[in-house]
């Protein structure tokens, strides 16, 4: 089986249709504090499909630095940057070399 994905710089192919529409798709970021592991526990491989695309996204047209974070509105979970985030998720910093020019 092949699968083929296209990033574009417009970020039009992040975010899938059912990831948007159904909330169920969502990333729990945790830290366990006793060792500093941190865990990323998905609802769905549709929503790691998601994250992993908005870090090809961000590899190929970002600007060196990322963060991605719950939010909230009217009682939902809203995806940002590619991602919903649950409500008691730790927040994403993502620091990387700028492209060179």
């Amino acid at each position: 089986m092949t699968i083929k994905y296209i990033i574009d710089e417009d970020c039009e192919n992040v975010t899938s249709n059912e990831v948007c529409d159904n909330e169920f798709h969502q990333l729990k970021v945790s830290v366990d504090e006793r060792n500093s592991d941190i865990y990323l526990s998905f609802s769905s491989r549709e929503s790691m499909r998601d994250f992993a695309l908005s870090l090809l996204h961000e590899s190929a047209y970002g600007s060196g630095w990322a963060e991605l974070y719950p939010l909230g509105f009217e009682g939902k979970q809203l995806v940002v940057n590619g991602v919903r985030l649950s409500p008691d998720s730790s927040r994403i910093f993502i620091d990387y070399p700028k492209a060179k020019k």
